[in-house]
């Protein structure tokens, strides 16, 4: 069925068409048209094309008995684990609230796994080839390149009309036309670009975006021929970026960034250290007398360095940042930085220095997941933690406006803003670890591709691993399991994966690190 439609000319085109709306609307998160539907505010552009993908393409795979990378196996598994879990969870005492129960809620929280899983496999079986991946990439890079123009122009303009809500009434009425707006951006000067607020903004650069170009631009290899001098596409991509990045005021997602580089440049000192010690080596006409203490000092000079430059570059951003970003200036602000007392450690302190940094409510969040996890640790069923949140929610957060509102006003339920979080309180300690044995197979995955010999797989390896990195700190700051941003670099680590061993069975070399397809 699949092999005879894709000799069709027409055929082609269209799902070549639906392929690159689907990346090239990646940023449009909050997608008008599907919360108006839908009423939710993770609501991405990309579900509209990749379901007619699913019905065109992944069922007649599916049907031919098209095989998915043994990657997926695990993920499985935890899907499993969660139906499981939140079919036990009726037998718990939970309350209702809200005219919300616990059918409803799982019933929602399962839609939206639904989602991601589509994105999941879409992703993980459409690229069966080099020139797959490599249309992937090219088509995320239009996509970046679009909205990256557009962070620049809303640069540009905020810092003319200082913010949101004076913009000129086009630029409002154009975002509004793609993009649901969180009321908080109207007061603010963040670049927001066209997501529902920053943080889901620099989410995209985070987990698909800088991936992707810190490891072409470490690796010096492009997806475009093209190169001006030593420069390839992916240095100025990398430039535009973080200008719209800074520009956003990240905080979690800064720390998540931090963690990228941190990786890529523990693999610079590997490199720097062995090219240096080769130069020591070269040239001296004796062997060194104590190889042991000069490779310490060494590795303790490049580290010192790294430290240094890493310390400033922070340092000096959030100096910048202070300029524009009321929360930056609670970091520099010495009233602010005298009253911090976080000892004796505990969670309240911990919420107290939280609330002096404006970062409260993610703190009794935070706690009042982990509370619902330590009194069911086998988890109460996905979607239904906001059941239990609020009975374990910390005293210091009921002086939160927010959490009073959503307490009182909202028609929702709280959740935990965290998806470690989210995992433990929901799915309980058996669906955390076979989520987290998913992501070490992943990372596992990531290491064989590496070792490919093509560029396009070398990179996306690379990328794989800056992603989980940035991942597992993006985290703490996410729930939702209908971001298309996690799904997409999770398929593109488990297609690469695929090709890898089918490129080592190739070469008839036995060595090949994961099992036969699942």
């Amino acid at each position: 069925m699949l092999t005879s439609l894709s000799k069709n000319a027409l055929y082609r085109m269209g799902r070549t068409t639906l392929w690159f709306l689907v990346l090239v609307g990646l940023p449009l998160t909050s997608f008008p048209v599907l919360y108006r539907l839908t009423g939710a505010i993770v609501a991405p552009f990309s579900f509209i094309p990749l379901a007619l993908l699913v019905g065109v393409w992944l069922l007649p795979y599916l049907i031919e008995k098209g095989k998915f990378p043994a990657e997926v196996t695990p993920f499985i598994y935890f899907v499993l684990v969660a139906v499981v879990v939140s079919c036990l969870a009726f037998f718990l005492n939970g309350y209702y609230d809200l005219d919300r129960d616990f059918l409803g809620q799982s019933l929602r929280a399962f839609i939206t796994l639904a989602i991601g899983i589509s994105f999941y496999l879409v992703f993980a079986t459409y690229p069966r080839d080099e020139k797959g991946l490599r249309q992937v990439l090219l088509f995320i890079y239009i996509g970046a390149a679009l909205i990256i123009a557009w962070g620049l122009l809303e640069v540009i303009l905020l810092r003319k009309y200082e913010t949101f809500h004076r913009l000129p009434s086009w630029f409002i009425r154009i975002r509004a036309s793609l993009a649901v707006e969180s009321i908080n951006i109207w007061s603010s000067n963040r670049v927001s670009g066209l997501a529902y607020e920053p943080s889901w903004f620099v989410r995209e650069f985070n987990l698909v975006l800088f991936p992707i170009w810190l490891a072409a631009i470490y690796l010096r290899k492009s997806l475009l021929k093209f190169r001006l001098w030593i420069f390839q596409v992916e240095d100025a991509l990398m430039v535009g970026g973080l200008i719209v990045f800074g520009s956003s005021s990240p905080r979690v997602g800064l720390v998540a960034f931090l963690a990228s580089l941190a990786y890529l440049a523990l693999l610079l000192f590997g490199r720097v250290y062995g090219w240096l010690m080769g130069k020591i080596v070269s040239r001296r006409k004796t062997p060194l007398k104590n190889p042991t203490w000069s490779k310490f000092f060494l590795g303790a000079m490049l580290v010192l360095i790294l430290i240094v430059a890493a310390g400033g570059a922070l340092i000096g951003y959030v100096v910048v940042a202070s300029g524009w970003d009321t929360r930056y200036q609670l970091l520099v602000d010495d009233r602010v930085i005298s009253n911090l007392n976080l000892f004796p450690l505990t969670e309240d302190s911990v919420i107290g220095f939280a609330d002096e940094l404006h970062f409260q409510e993610r703190l009794v969040y935070w706690f009042s997941g982990w509370h619902t996890f330590s009194d069911h640790p086998f988890g109460v069923g996905l979607g239904n933690a906001g059941f239990y949140m609020i009975e374990r929610m910390n005293s210091q957060g009921w002086m939160s406006p927010e959490i009073r509102n959503i307490v009182y006003r909202a028609n929702y339920l709280p959740n935990t803003k965290n998806l470690w979080v989210r995992l433990l309180s929901e799915t309980g300690f058996l669906g955390f670890a076979v989520f987290a044995v998913w992501l070490v197979v992943l990372w596992r995955s990531t290491m064989l591709t590496r070792k490919s010999d093509s560029k396009i797989l070398q990179i996306v390896g690379l990328a794989g691993q800056l992603f989980l990195m940035a991942y597992l700190v993006e985290g703490l700051s996410m729930d939702s399991f209908a971001m298309p941003y996690q799904w997409l670099m999770a398929g593109l680590i488990s297609a690469g994966g695929l090709l890898a061993r089918q490129e080592l069975r190739a070469k008839d070399k036995p060595e090949v690190s994961l099992s036969a397809e699942a």
